[in-house]
């Protein structure tokens, strides 16, 4: 009873703050978006290929990521860019003889400066805190909810670059790294890291 309600409390407290930082991030889109230069929304998607740090035998675990982001010009070739993510991310490691793939999914707010060199190539860098939604491990045949053993909010820093073509579509890598731990009680501090690739469309309205 008494563990059931602690992960109660903490599920309950993370999609509180998930709320708190979507909003204020959305308000402050808004702000940012009536003084902005140029203002322009899109969607992107692509492959995740996640794993975590300090686990002897992890394997990369191949995912996906998805979702939409508002681009606003501060200055010249500088800009905002907050992003609302689904990511599948998680490993693999083999504890004896079985398989074991923990899934773990988040949805994801980074928020990146990007600076363009040249208005079609961009390099960014920037903060992300991720709220942990659903996360299991599978070892063998049998599939086990794992959520209460893992830490409710991730935060971590990102890097990367793109490419836009003039249609609006566009390229772009980035390297996400936690700075927070993943699991509650583990020894070790194990954190997230992800590489993504994907597309993206861009649909410019100021």
């Amino acid at each position: 009873m008494g563990i059931e309600f602690v992960a109660r409390r903490q599920t309950t407290m993370t999609n509180f703050f998930m709320k708190k930082v979507i909003l204020t991030v959305a308000i402050a889109c808004a702000v940012l978006s009536a003084q902005a230069q140029k203002v322009s929304f899109g969607v992107k998607s692509g492959l995740n290929i996640s794993r975590v740090t300090k686990w002897d035998g992890a394997n990369s675990r191949a995912s996906v990521h998805a979702g939409g982001f508002v681009n606003i010009g501060l200055v010249k070739n500088l800009s905002l860019q907050p992003e609302l993510l689904y990511s599948g991310q998680g490993f693999k490691y083999k504890p004896l003889n079985a398989e074991a793939v923990t899934r773990l999914h988040y949805i994801n707010v980074p928020v990146m400066v990007q600076y363009r060199f040249i208005p079609e190539f961009f390099v960014e860098a920037g903060p992300q805190l991720g709220f942990l939604v659903a996360a299991r491990q599978k070892v063998g045949d049998v599939l086990v909810d794992i959520k209460d053993s893992a830490k409710g909010v991730d935060a971590g820093m990102g890097f990367g670059a793109g490419y836009q073509f003039p249609m609006g579509i566009g390229v772009s890598a980035r390297y996400m790294f936690g700075l927070t731990r993943v699991f509650e009680d583990t020894y070790e501090s194990n954190k997230n890291a992800v590489a993504q690739v994907g597309l993206f469309y861009t649909i410019k309205t100021k």
